[in-house]
């Protein structure tokens, strides 16, 4: 029996090969209320609202992450100085 502290809030699928949307209404019957699909080095957010999934231009699960930063992060060629950037984002902020 799962219960609702067993259910994630956020689910973030990686695509890498053709996406199908119906992997949101696996999320949907689950109640996980936001999913993050990145695909093709882009972020679409999901937020569940009244039991459908809405896109969004920012998590309602965390308000204040800058998104576009982000997601220059992911895409940066060098991972470690990617994440030197990151912690210095986060001690800085």
């Amino acid at each position: 029996m799962v219960t609702d502290r067993e259910l994630p809030d956020l689910a973030i699928e990686v695509i890498v090969t053709s996406g199908n949307i119906k992997i949101l209404e696996v999320y949907r019957r689950l109640g996980v209320k936001e999913v993050w699909l990145w695909q093709d080095e882009q972020l679409q957010i999901y937020c569940l609202e009244n039991e459908e999934y809405f896109i969004q231009e920012k998590s309602q699960l965390l308000p204040n992450l800058d998104l576009n930063l982000l997601c220059q992060l992911i895409n940066h060629d060098n991972l470690r100085l990617a994440m030197k950037e990151f912690r210095e984002l986060i001690v800085n902020s």
